[in-house]
């Protein structure tokens, strides 16, 4: 699929069509499964950039190019409702109260941005919002993901792409 985003791509390119590259983005998706939990969401970018790349480099590509092309079409996009569903599996220590439990879950939400921000996957972002049990799509404020907090780590570690405020649930309720 990154292949095939690439010469798309370049196929718009040539026609003067091209506004931004065609990107494959692996979405973390519920905890429930491979691939929503940040290493595992890296480890699965870093390898399909890596298995394209080798692709491209058989086909004559620098290993540079090869790299950049690949980077440029395989990335991720963030969702932050997602990645506070965690919660519903954070185990506190039974010792702390519930606001210091909270604070350290979402330390551990935050460091899990900056490094996959750090690790250069994140190429799209979806804002939305819940309570860490179900994927309610509240709008930006309306639960309890530190979404602010998590724009201001993507702006610092370079992120310039777009941010898109999911918020499905004000359709219905």
């Amino acid at each position: 699929l990154g292949l095939n985003a690439m010469r798309h791509s370049m196929k718009l390119q040539e026609q003067g069509k091209l506004k931004k590259p065609i990107r494959l983005a692996m979405e973390n998706l519920f905890p429930e499964h491979y691939g929503s939990h940040p290493d595992e969401l890296i480890e699965l970018v870093h390898g399909t950039q890596e298995r394209m790349a080798t692709l491209l480099e058989q086909q004559g590509l620098s290993e540079k190019e090869a790299w950049k092309k690949a980077q440029t079409h395989i990335t991720s996009t963030l969702d932050t409702g997602h990645i506070n569903m965690w919660r519903k599996y954070w185990t506190g220590d039974p010792k702390k109260s519930l606001a210091e439990n909270d604070k350290e879950f979402n330390n551990w939400m935050l460091d899990n941005v900056k490094k996959m921000a750090k690790a250069g996957i994140i190429g799209h972002v979806h804002l939305d919002d819940n309570y860490g049990y179900h994927d309610d799509h509240l709008a930006p404020g309306e639960g309890n993901t530190p979404i602010r907090e998590m724009i201001k780590i993507l702006k610092k570690e370079g992120y310039d792409g777009e941010l898109i405020v999911e918020p499905g649930a004000d359709y219905t309720t």
